[in-house]
């Protein structure tokens, strides 16, 4: 009974070890994929990396019977243990940095951990001085400790206790409720690396050690706590890593989702597999075909669950809960792209020549760029030439484009419904007028071929009433395409401003008034995107280059050495490298929209081509294009702004100033 329940736990233990490598390991991908360049994400994901090394290495040992091999694994697992402590004072660090508290004493401190983690793993894998002979106990073989071994452990309590005391000090700089709470969670779980990974059982060398079912039971809720803890200390900490324009709504969906889909499936997998193979034949099924089936049906089964009860999750866990963001949602939900716009006129225009009796049809739409052949249906027909009628260009000049800006002005609608009549003949075609629903607004022309040799309409009844609901339909659809178009360049005019504010909320949440801004860089200027615009304007040499108030910056100062003290050169190379930063990955394309931003920023001002070019090679609009260039620079601003704060440590003040309050508040401790 008792090595029933041996196995039992022992096997619980394993399915929590490796649910705690699989949650480990996803996390460390998840960081790597979105914000290693933050100092606490890098710091925090250098910690997670020790500690899955460590419970992979436990997990594996479980499982091997050659003793030289099994050594060899347990030496091989000092790379995290030796390491973890460095990793925790280098993440408590990081986390007083973005309080505005830096330290050049504290940045050495954390390199010479690393290299103490290094020299302790050597000794570990080439010596038997911190480590010796491997002591083989059921399901839990370890090393016995070497005569260095006490010396570690203190090192290792003591780096924790810095690091614990570091968080605690970050903790007191916080001067909100809100950013005091997190450091809080964050204090209370950092506790979990040194609980998960230090290495008791070389506290004892006796080779005769039996495990009762209460060490399994202790082994098993330490575990579990070590792997709650973890996830605190994930949910708190991703937020640091996350751009500074991505609300914490928006990186707590996205981590969720992410959590729900890659790391909670295969623990679920492998925990159906490890049912499995310890259960008996399932159904008289291989052991293999049995657990291949329990994973299978484990992946649908939960593919089913989250996509069936997101909705539920969402609300239970407050995610996109907010009224606004709904509407947002909903508004995403329901936009009608080109394509579908265009399927919906077709089947109009379909309909109309089923119900007029006519060949074909199509709809023509006045743009601000002029008239626009939109849909056709029909036998194909030469209509290239509707462009450049000049009855159609001057239908689409007075068309109330600029009566969407004076649709209050009943002379000017009375004009433009003049100028377009409800029907009119073209060539062959019987055109019929598209209005909005105010009739102030000439949106298009709908055009069905006459009937026979007609030259005027000689509709019945019955299908003027066809016709009139037809081209209420059109008009209804190019209306709220219109609506739609215009809601579009409110959002991207406003999506610089958002993202502006995310970024100086971010910047204050740890760090107080040290990171409001003062003016004094060029960072904090109001104009920065304007002067980002003027060095850009003159990248091949000029006074908004050579004069310009970006080369005040730390990484344009540091490109200087590098230049031989030339600042135009120096300056060039950090437009360069922002500019290289917006190129999205693949082969460079002039058609595809991911291309776009970059695709302006390279052929206007680095190949200095004129806006017409430049407009032609993107097939759009110079509108458009200036439109497209405002938010380009923006971004190429925020990268370079970017650079500058990761280079002072996310800080504006200087690390002197720093190392003087650091010294200052030490000195009165």
């Amino acid at each position: 009974m008792e090595e029933t329940a041996l196995t039992i736990l022992s096997i619980l233990n394993d399915v929590l070890q490796s649910a705690i490598v699989i949650f480990g390991s996803s996390v460390v991908l998840y960081n790597l994929g979105y914000s290693i360049h933050d100092r606490v994400t890098r710091a925090f994901t250098a910690l997670v990396a020790f500690v899955v090394i460590v419970y992979m290495t436990e997990l594996l040992v479980s499982f091997i019977p050659e003793i030289p091999l099994l050594g060899a694994w347990l030496r091989l697992e000092w790379i995290g243990i030796a390491n973890v402590p460095a990793a925790m004072f280098h993440l408590s660090d990081a986390l007083l940095v973005t309080t505005g508290l830096t330290s050049r004493r504290r940045r050495l401190m954390v390199r010479g951990g690393y290299v103490m983690g290094v020299l302790f793993f050597t000794t570990a894998v080439l010596t038997d001085y911190l480590v010796g002979d491997v002591i083989i106990i059921p399901r839990a073989p370890h090393l016995s400790a070497g005569v260095l071994f006490p010396f570690f452990a203190l090192y290792f309590w003591l780096v924790t206790l810095a690091s614990i005391y570091n968080v605690w000090r970050a903790r007191q700089r916080c001067l909100t409720n809100f950013t005091r709470w997190r450091m809080t969670y964050i204090l209370l779980a950092m506790i979990a690396a040194p609980l998960g990974v230090y290495p008791y059982l070389l506290i004892s060398s006796n080779t005769d050690l039996s495990l009762p079912i209460l060490f399994w039971v202790v082994l098993l809720a330490g575990n579990l706590f070590v792997g709650i803890l973890f996830t605190i200390l994930t949910l708190q900490l991703v937020y640091f890593g996350s751009s500074a324009a991505s609300p914490e709504r928006v990186v707590r969906v996205r981590l969720y989702k992410y959590l729900a889909r890659v790391p909670m499936t295969a623990t679920l997998v492998l925990t159906a597999m490890v049912l499995v193979s310890q259960t008996r034949p399932f159904l008289g099924l291989p052991p293999s075909v049995a657990e291949a089936f329990a994973a299978v049906s484990v992946i649908i089964v939960w593919g089913w669950f989250v996509h069936t009860f997101k909705g539920s999750f969402q609300r239970l866990l407050q995610i996109d809960d907010n009224p606004d963001v709904r509407r947002i949602l909903q508004l995403s939900e329901r936009i009608v792209t080109t394509r579908e716009l265009h399927d919906y006129l077709e089947t109009v225009l379909a309909a109309a020549c089923e119900g007029l009796r006519t060949p074909s049809a199509f709809i023509v739409t006045f743009t601000a760029v002029g008239p626009a052949l939109e849909v056709v249906v029909g036998p194909p027909a030469d209509l290239s030439q509707i462009a450049e009628d000049d009855q159609i260009k001057q239908l689409a000049a007075g068309n109330g484009h600029h009566a969407v800006e004076k649709n209050s002005d009943a002379d000017n609608a009375k004009r433009v419904t003049e100028a377009a009549p409800a029907m009119f003949v073209w060539q062959e075609y019987w055109m019929r007028s598209l209005y909005d629903r105010e009739n102030n607004v000439l949106l298009g022309l709908l055009g069905l071929r006459a009937r026979d040799t007609a030259v005027l309409p000689d509709f019945d009844a019955e299908e003027y009433i066809l016709l009139e609901r037809i081209a209420r339909q059109a008009a209804t659809a190019l209306e709220d395409r219109l609506l739609q178009q215009q809601v579009f360049a409110a959002v991207e005019d406003l999506l610089p401003l958002l993202s502006n504010l995310q970024e100086q909320r971010s910047a204050v949440t740890f760090g107080g008034s040290a990171t409001i801004s003062l003016g004094e860089t060029p960072l904090d200027d109001p104009e920065f995107s304007n002067i980002v615009k003027d060095a850009l304007s003159h990248y091949w040499g000029g006074p908004k280059l050579t004069e310009s108030p970006l080369l005040q910056l730390q990484v344009v100062q540091e490109a200087l050495e590098r230049h031989e003290g030339n600042p135009s050169r120096a300056l060039r190379e950090i437009l360069r490298k922002a500019i290289e930063q917006q190129k999205p990955v693949g082969e460079r394309s002039l058609t595809r929209t991911e291309w776009l931003m970059y695709n302006i920023l390279e052929l206007k001002f680095v190949e200095g081509q004129k806006v017409r070019d430049v407009a032609r090679r993107l097939a759009m609009s110079e509108s458009d294009l200036y439109r497209k260039q405002r938010i380009a620079i923006e971004n190429v601003a925020r990268t370079i702004g970017d650079m500058e704060r990761e280079q002072h440590g996310i800080l504006p003040l200087a690390l002197e100033e720093m190392d003087m309050v650091e010294n200052g508040r030490e000195h009165e401790a």
